[in-house]
């Protein structure tokens, strides 16, 4: 029973949250959602900020695990980012509201903002990092490039497609197709110039 109220109070706060954002959402309106009595998001949450880590943490443990497994599977830095890209489309397909609370922590950030760059973001963008650096020893990847803007670079065009729907979409097909055809474009545009070429060496 208590694990059944706290799915039903995190399903309720994900739809609030992505809508209206952390201070947008009243501990009265999540327990409404939700169907319960407010105090039990105090109960099993200690809160409003609680239940709003939980809903992150909810959101954002797919990064943890895309690293986890760019780390322990036996892929050659091409194939971690390749891996990387695929699994970055599966998670805005499969989760949705995952870009609106990335687009609201980085551009109105909450008080679990600091938790959630340094538990999950910076957990990827060091196992991207690793990646990088192990393709440029390789001599897979050109020698003078720079990983810390690689990661930031790759972050931004695997994601951009996701951040800018909502401009987009009446300017280009918005179907699931057109999701993969961009990451596949993308990705391939992205390897192109990192990749060591003749010139290198």
């Amino acid at each position: 029973m208590e694990k059944d109220t706290r799915t039903k109070l995190i399903a309720a706060a994900t739809r609030l949250f992505a809508e209206k954002g952390y201070e947008g959402v009243s501990i009265r309106e999540l327990a409404q959602q939700a169907g319960v009595n407010s105090a039990l998001i105090s109960y099993h949450f200690s809160g409003k900020e609680g239940l709003y880590t939980a809903v992150l943490e909810n959101q954002f443990t797919m990064m943890l695990e895309l690293a986890d497994r760019i780390l322990h599977n036996s892929l050659t830095p091409e194939q971690k980012i390749r891996e990387y890209a695929v699994t970055v489309l599966s998670i805005h397909q499969s989760s949705p509201t995952l870009i609106r609370f990335l687009y609201s922590e980085l551009f109105h950030p909450s008080p679990c903002f600091e938790v959630i760059t340094q538990r999950f973001l910076a957990k990827i963008f060091q196992t991207l990092a690793l990646s990088f650096t192990e393709g440029i020893a390789k001599g897979q990847f050109r020698p003078d490039l720079n990983v810390e803007n690689a990661v930031i670079s790759l972050a931004g065009i695997m994601n951009f497609y996701f951040i800018a729907r909502p401009l987009t979409q009446n300017l280009v097909a918005g179907s699931e197709a057109g999701a993969q055809a961009y990451i596949e474009q993308a990705l391939e545009i992205f390897l192109a110039g990192i990749r060591r070429g003749n010139k290198d060496g």
